[in-house]
C-alpha cells in the first residue's frame, strides 16, 4: 500500500509543480523582562529537519518486518492546545495533511501490532507546568503513559528531572535516518545521552520555520530589487532588507497616528525578533570540548551588538517599522515585508488578497555562507516515560511514527500544501527548500525553561524596548543566571542513566 501511495504522491507533486496554485497566529512565548535562556549549528553545519529531495523522500525504516507487539496499548500524553493538527485524527476528511496523519497512525498500529491511545492535556507555553505535573503523576501512578509529546521546551524539563529514558540506550530508534533532524539530535545529545527528539514526527516543526514574506506588487511599485534574486546571489542581508523598507511610511487614514492601517516598509511582533538572531548564525548556548553546555561566545559578540543596533535603529528611530500584529498588518496590503512563521500563509489565506513572495530570514552580511532558519517554539518534543511498562514497544512506536510521518505527512504538508497550495509562484516554492535546509536548533532555546527563559528574552527584549545602548549591563545580569543554570543542567544530566 505504501508503494502505491508513494507513486500517487509523486504524481500529485508533479501535477502541482506544473499548475502552481496562486492563493493569496499566536499562542507563542510571551516577552518577559525578568527572564531569558546546545549548540546551534553554524550556518555551514545546518541541515534540514527532513530531506526534501525526491531521491530520498521514500526512504524506508529499519524496523523488522515481523515486529509485532500483539495488541499492546501505547499511551501518548500530548499537549492538546497544540497550534496545528499533529496527534489523533479519528477519520479521513479529504484534508491532505490530517489524512496523512491518520494514515501515519494507522500504518504504525498495523505494522507494529499496537493500539495508540492519545490522551490530551493543556501544555503550551503558559501551561507547561500542567503538562509536567501530569507527566509526573503518570510516573507516580506506575506508568500510566508510555510517551510524552509536549511543547518544545518541555522535553528538557522532563529530562533534567529524570522523567525520561535515554533514547540512545533503546533498540529500534535510528537517529541516523532523515526523519530525525541532525541539527536537533546532535545538539540535544549531551554526553551521548538523548532524552527527547523531534522531526517529521512533529508537523508543527515545519509550520514553525521562520521566513520573510513580501508584497510582490509593492516591490514592483517601488521599483525595488527582486528578493528572490538577492537570495540567489547571496546579497539578501538584514541591512539590504531594511534599506529596501526605508522611506515607505504613509499615514493612510490621515489621523496623525502610526497605526495598523498605515503603510510601512516592515512589520513584526515581539516574539519574532529571535529569528534575526538565529538568522545571523548566532548561538546562545553551545557545547565545549568535554560535551558540557556553556554560554556561547557569540551571544555577547560584536556581531550581536551590531545586529541589535541595526534592528533598534530601523524599528524605533524612524517611522518605517511597525511593531504589532504581524499577519494582520501585512494582510492589509500596505506593508512591503513581514517576518513570521511559514504557516502565516495558511493562517491568513482568507485575508491576503494580493500576491506575496517568501524568502529566508536575511543573513547578517554577504560573507555569511548560508541562510539560517529559526524555529518558533510551538512544536513537539517526544520522550519515553521512565515508568513505561512497554519501553521497547514505545521506542518502536516513536521510530515508526517518525518514519511514517516522513512518507505520509511531510510530502502533503511541505511539498503540496506549503510549497504549492500556499505559494503564489514557483520561485517561492524553491525558497521553501532553502528555508527548510537552513533550519538550525539552538539547544539554549530547547532548555529555555531551565534557563529561566534568558536564552531568548535577552536579545528579544532589547529589540522590543529599543535597549541596544544597555546591552552590556543586560547581558551581564543574564550571564550570571544562565551560568549557574547551565551548571545545574550539566550536573543533572551527568547523574542520569
Amino acid at each position: 500500500m505504501k508503494r502505491v501511495l508513494a507513486i500517487v504522491l509523486a504524481l500529485l507533486m508533479l501535477v502541482a509543480t506544473l499548475v502552481a496554485c496562486a492563493q493569496p497566529g499566536d499562542d507563542d512565548v510571551t516577552t518577559t523582562t525578568e527572564s531569558a535562556g546546545g549548540t546551534q549549528g553554524t550556518p555551514s553545519d545546518t541541515t534540514a529537519p527532513n530531506a526534501s529531495e525526491e531521491t530520498t523522500l521514500y526512504v524506508e525504516d529499519n524496523l523488522p518486518e515481523d515486529l509485532n507487539f500483539s495488541g499492546t496499548t501505547i499511551s501518548i500524553l500530548y499537549w492538546e492546545d497544540v497550534e496545528e493538527p499533529e496527534f489523533e485524527v479519528l477519520e479521513q476528511t479529504g484534508d491532505i495533511v490530517t489524512d496523512g496523519i491518520y494514515m501515519r497512525n494507522l500504518n504504525t498500529e498495523t505494522r507494529l501490532g499496537v493500539d495508540l491511545n492519545f490522551v490530551g492535556t493543556l501544555g503550551n507555553f503558559k501551561n507547561q507546568q500542567n503538562f509536567v505535573s501530569t507527566a509526573l503523576n503518570s510516573i507516580s501512578s506506575g506508568g500510566e503513559h508510555d510517551i510524552f509529546a509536549g511543547y518544545s521546551m518541555v522535553g528538557a524539563t522532563l529530562a533534567v528531572n529524570g522523567y525520561a529514558y535515554n533514547l540512545k540506550s533503546l533498540d529500534y530508534l535510528d537517529f541516523d535516518m532523515p526523519w530525525w533532524p541532525d541539527s536537533l539530535i546532535s545538539q540535544a545529545t549531551i554526553n551521548d545521552k538523548l532524552y527527547f527528539a523531534s522531526g517529521d514526527i512533529s508537523t508543527n516543526m515545519l509550520h514553525m520555520m521562520y521566513a520573510m514574506f513580501f508584497n510582490k506588487q509593492l516591490i514592483t511599485d517601488y521599483d525595488l530589487e527582486n528578493p528572490y534574486e538577492l537570495v540567489e546571489s547571496g546579497k539578501w542581508t538584514y541591512e539590504k532588507m531594511f534599506e529596501m523598507a526605508s522611506g515607505r511610511y504613509a499615514d493612510n487614514n490621515g489621523d496623525g497616528l502610526r497605526d495598523a492601517d498605515d503603510a510601512y516598509g516592515f512589520c513584526t511582533a515581539d516574539i519574532h525578533y529571535d529569528a534575526f538572531f538565529t538568522g545571523a548564525g548566532l548561538n546562545t548556548v553551545e557545547k565545549d570540548s568535554s560535551d558540557k553546555l556553556i554560554i556561547s561566545p557569540s551571544f555577547n559578540s560584536e556581531k550581536t551588538i551590531s545586529l541589535l543596533e541595526g534592528i533598534c535603529s530601523f524599528m524605533w528611530d524612524g517611522q518605517d517599522g511597525y511593531h504589532g500584529s504581524t499577519g494582520e498588518v501585512f494582510a492589509k496590503g500596505y506593508t512591503i515585508f513581514t517576518l513570521d512563521r511559514s504557516y502565516m500563509g495558511l493562517k491568513r489565506k482568507d485575508e491576503i488578497n494580493f500576491e506575496y513572495g517568501i524568502v529566508p530570514v536575511p543573513k547578517f552580511d554577504e560573507s555569511q555562507t548560508n541562510y539560517v532558519t529559526c524555529l518558533g517554539f510551538p512544536y513537539t518534543m517526544y520522550a519515553i516515560s521512565i515508568a513505561s511498562k512497554n519501553v521497547e514497544a514505545a521506542a518502536a512506536t516513536l521510530e515508526c511514527l517518525a518514519s511514517e510521518g516522513y512518507r505520509e505527512v511531510t510530502p502533503m504538508l511541505f511539498e503540496t500544501s506549503m510549497k504549492l497550495k500556499y505559494s503564489s509562484d514557483n520561485e517561492a516554492s524553491a525558497m521553501y527548500d532553502i528555508i527548510r535546509a537552513g533550519v538550525s536548533i539552538d539547544v539554549g532555546r530547547i532548555f529555555s525553561t531551565e534557563l529561566q527563559n534568558f536564552s531568548y528574552s535577552v536579545f528579544r527584549n532589547s529589540c522590543v524596548k529599543n535597549a541596544a545602548s544597555t546591552w552590556s549591563s543586560t547581558y551581564k545580569a543574564a550571564d550570571r543566571i544562565m551560568g549557574r543554570a547551565l551548571d545545574d543542567i550539566n550536573d543533572a544530566i551527568a547523574e542520569l542513566n
